[in-house]
């Protein structure tokens, strides 16, 4: 299919790939896509045309034996295929691949900003996936800036006592208002500790979510958690300063689980979610920047200045 770009959201790979100098560049970006079928291929539903879309940039051989055994982000084939020539583009082709797996039509009353969300969705459902809630856990997520927030919903929808912790007050005012138990600043771990300890009776949280992984929240993950729980890491970059007590993860059985990337069969499910009323998620979208000044959009995501930023074709 060809597809019109409508908005594609300015994700932290993106970010990274652009600003590592480590990255050989040219590179691809983008990939939390929103558009508009515009034609398809011969072997296409030509049903498919005058529907807005959102799509994914990887599909992984099913029968792979990383597939086979839930690491199909670890597959060769996923790390292969893609869109092209990317999200940040007037027009995209979708390979036959992705039409078939990863293609979700958009209800016509979920507003495009909205929509956006679905790959970042998909990649906190398949993090939940890998380190399973159950009800009345207590969950620290650090880190909410607009993918972190995902997770507040979803965790409450199962029932966990979520403490939201994060640099910037406003996004623990929305962490708050959405229905965590306990928003602190990030710069008061003694306010974190006793939230999470508050939360859950003295044990300390069954699970940390890191959507910022580096020495400082590392160390406040293995301060809050409790013996015999679990540390997600959902947003990573190189980091020569971290520093793992390897003797207390072995000695308090502690679990330290990677998450990766979103997997085709998990779209729907997060387009489920993001088509409910409950959370207005579109307004996590605080900057709008059209293609021809998206060198400013990377710059205010870069900076910290913004919750999200997309980039619109015109």
């Amino acid at each position: 299919l060809l597809v019109r770009l409508r908005l594609c959201g300015v994700c932290g790979t993106d970010l990274m790939k652009v600003y590592d100098p480590t990255v050989a560049k040219p590179v691809q970006i983008g990939h939390e896509v929103v558009g508009e079928v515009v034609a398809a291929g011969a072997a296409a539903d030509p049903a498919w045309i005058g529907r807005r879309v959102t799509l994914g940039h990887h599909v992984p051989d099913y029968s792979s034996h990383y597939a086979r055994r839930g690491s199909e982000p670890m597959d060769a084939e996923f790390k292969r295929t893609n869109i092209a020539p990317g999200g940040f583009a007037e027009y995209i082709r979708v390979p036959a691949l992705h039409v078939q797996h990863t293609l979700q039509a958009i209800p016509d009353a979920m507003p495009d900003k909205r929509a956006v969300f679905v790959e970042p969705m998909a990649c906190c459902l398949r993090a939940l996936d890998r380190a399973p809630v159950m009800e009345g856990d207590t969950v620290l997520v650090v880190g909410v800036g607009a993918v972190g927030m995902l997770f507040v919903p979803l965790l409450l929808d199962r029932s966990a006592r979520v403490v939201a912790t994060d640099l910037r007050p406003e996004p623990l005012a929305i962490a708050a208002a959405w229905g965590a138990q306990h928003a602190v600043p990030a710069t008061d771990s003694a306010g974190i500790e006793h939230a999470v300890r508050t939360a859950s009776d003295g044990r300390g949280a069954d699970l940390v979510i890191l959507t910022v992984v580096n020495g400082a929240t590392l160390a406040l993950a293995m301060a809050t958690v409790r013996d015999g729980g679990a540390l997600v890491l959902f947003g990573a970059k190189p980091d020569t300063d971290i520093v793992t007590d390897y003797w207390a993860v072995w000695r308090r059985e502690l679990n330290i689980i990677s998450s990766y990337s979103a997997t085709p069969d998990l779209f729907p499910r997060a387009m489920a979610i993001l088509a409910r009323d409950r959370y207005p998620f579109e307004a996590l979208v605080t900057h709008v920047r059209p293609l021809a000044a998206a060198d400013e959009a990377f710059r205010l995501a870069h900076g910290g200045q913004a919750m999200k930023v997309v980039v619109t074709r015109d």
